[in-house]
């Protein structure tokens, strides 16, 4: 008799991808700066805003805990980071897929649970030309857990989403 393997928790599942492209070549000192607002898709009313917000700032501690900086101004930077945040499905938003070009997919749907996908780019400065992208696809379930344990979600995937993304000396 082989036992059944437990269940895993959807929370607790995610599919992650994230491509370096030539280009990408930070030594410590290397300065970020945002390209604009992390957008919330299909967010009119700003329910999600405080939730971006958290997100914002779990993805600037988790660059900064691998020793990169965050400036005010553009013209300091090395690199421009772009955040877009998508609650549902990622097929259903073909220009965000047609701009990062990669393609997350969790096995199969959880009953009781969507989807939401993160997607980060950085370019350099001044440019439109990408050097890494990343996305990472979740199971969420916004609105029955509690805010932190929803926030302390949000930090856990910024450290997922950016594990490939080198540590500096």
């Amino acid at each position: 008799n082989t036992p059944e393997p437990e269940p895993v928790d959807p929370l607790e599942q995610i599919s992650a991808i994230a491509v370096t492209l030539p280009g990408f070549n930070p030594v410590p000192g290397t300065a970020l700066h945002w390209h604009r607002e992390r957008v919330w898709v299909d967010d009119p009313e700003g329910r999600f805003q405080r939730r971006a917000d958290v997100l914002q700032r779990a993805l600037e501690d988790e660059f900064e805990r691998k020793g990169y900086r965050w400036v005010a101004s553009d013209e300091e930077a090395n690199y421009d980071v772009l955040a877009v945040v998508i609650l549902g499905e990622l097929k259903d938003h073909e220009e965000m897929q047609e701009f990062f070009g990669l393609y997350p997919a969790l096995s199969k749907p959880a009953a009781g649970y969507g989807l939401g996908t993160i997607l980060v780019a950085i370019t350099a400065a001044g440019t439109s030309d990408v050097v890494w992208r990343g996305a990472l696809e979740v199971y969420t379930d916004p609105d029955k857990m509690p805010v932190a344990q929803r926030d302390q979600r949000l930090r856990w995937a910024a450290v997922k989403l950016l594990e490939s993304i080198p540590t500096l000396p």
